[in-house]
């Protein structure tokens, strides 16, 4: 019975191609606008994902000044936090390493070549911190720091715009007329989470940076601080730890406000992706106003089809068709043409998304949820719009619909 109502069914809806095609046109651009919304969020939530693991997400930032007191951040520009502060950090329980870095933008000198670049002070647990890696050469080592050495590790755009396909390693370049000898480039991190390029820079020892490029008069304070967690699930206990120990080394007593502020980046990522989440669904909410648009569509070449053919239900009805044969017959080409143009509107979506990708260089997920989306859609909005006119259908008397003109 199911295989006659849907030979039926096909029958009466190719009988009419161009009114079918511009029926299923709506389901098309909605299910293809849905697929593709939802394509960009995940992309969107990968490249926050990728983004934060680059940067290591069981990680806390230590800042110098006050948290917040009476709901305003003060005392932000007042160094507080010193290099023995960090390196005592490296006792706490659960703490893998701790480092610190300071920051200055120089102009690099190679030759006739010259390049703006972030010039950033590090110590060489930095490495493990930031999830940095060597691609040629060595790293920095204890013994650079301590002595203030002329060592630099470059970023890969850096390499690029001064040496091209040269080997760096070995060659000296000028910052600030400075002589600085290339020991190591870095593995390349691609752009940050705000678009910035993570490669556009130059690592250095700490010191050599404070003493050479960045004069200061405290040189054993640090602008910013970070701890390394051995367990992501123990980010908060080790937070706690390097509050205590920061306030008694600061010497605060019970009441007064932290001179520090901790950033846990695990908290941050999540708010982030929060909001990466809610952008998706927004996203896809508003391209889905196009499948109510063609679920309308359909509502109404069913009833126009209800109309057209109403001497054949009485007919159908005078010769003793059951009335649920005739209300199925007018669901099952309502539901027919949603799923065909679910179907190609889930193509064109993953067609356009797939092809996004490679303009933009981003890997785009083909996710099992625009499947499962484009198939429900098919379903429900086939049975939403194709109830109404099957109802109509159903409820037609014979010997009036026998008489219809």
């Amino acid at each position: 019975m199911f295989r006659l109502i849907f030979s039926e069914a096909w029958i009466s809806i190719t009988a009419y191609k161009m009114r079918t095609f511009l029926t299923t046109l709506g389901i098309m651009i909605g299910v293809a606008a849905v697929v593709l919304m939802v394509a960009v969020g995940q992309t969107v939530q990968n490249v926050i994902d990728e983004s934060f693991e680059s940067m290591g997400g069981s990680l806390l930032i230590v800042l110098p000044g006050a948290s917040v007191s009476g709901g305003v951040r003060t005392a932000m520009g007042r160094p507080t936090v010193s290099r023995q502060d960090m390196d005592a950090m490296k006792e706490l329980k659960d703490v893998q390493t701790t480092s610190y870095a300071t920051h200055a933008t120089v102009q690099a000198v190679y030759g006739k070549n010259n390049w703006n670049v972030s010039a950033r002070g590090i110590t060489p647990d930095y490495m493990i911190v930031g999830n940095w890696e060597i691609d040629r050469g060595i790293g920095l080592t204890e013994r650079d720091l301590k002595s203030a050495a002329s060592h630099i590790l470059l970023g890969q755009t850096v390499v690029d715009e001064l040496f091209g396909f040269e080997n760096p390693i070995g060659k000296v370049i000028r910052l600030q007329n400075i002589p600085f000898t290339v020991v190591g480039t870095l593995k390349a991190k691609g752009p940050g989470l705000t678009g910035e390029d993570q490669d556009n820079l130059i690592f250095m020892p700490f010191t050599t940076l404070r003493q050479k490029i960045r004069g200061a008069r405290m040189p054993q304070m640090v602008n910013i601080g970070f701890v390394k967690v051995a367990d992501e699930s123990k980010i908060e206990a080790v937070q706690q730890r390097v509050s205590y120990l920061l306030r008694a080394r600061h010497h605060l007593k019970n009441g007064e406000d932290d001179d520090f502020t901790i950033r846990n980046m695990a908290e941050l990522v999540e708010q982030v992706k929060k909001v990466g989440f809610y952008l998706s669904l927004l996203l896809a909410a508003i391209a889905s106003i196009s499948l109510i648009v063609g679920s309308i569509g359909i509502m109404n070449m069913m009833l126009v089809s209800v109309t057209e053919r109403t001497r054949e239900i009485g007919t159908r009805k005078a010769l003793g068709a059951p009335n649920r044969w005739i209300m199925v017959q007018f669901l099952v080409e309502s539901i027919l043409i949603s799923f065909m143009g679910s179907i190609m509107g889930l193509v064109i979506g993953i067609g356009l998304s797939q092809i996004g990708g490679a303009i933009f260089d981003k890997n785009v997920p083909i996710s099992i949820w625009t499947v499962v989306i484009s198939f429900s859609v098919a379903v429900i909005v086939g049975v939403a719009s194709g109830l109404f006119p099957a109802i109509k259908a159903m409820k037609l008397d014979p010997i009036e619909a026998l008489r219809y003109q």
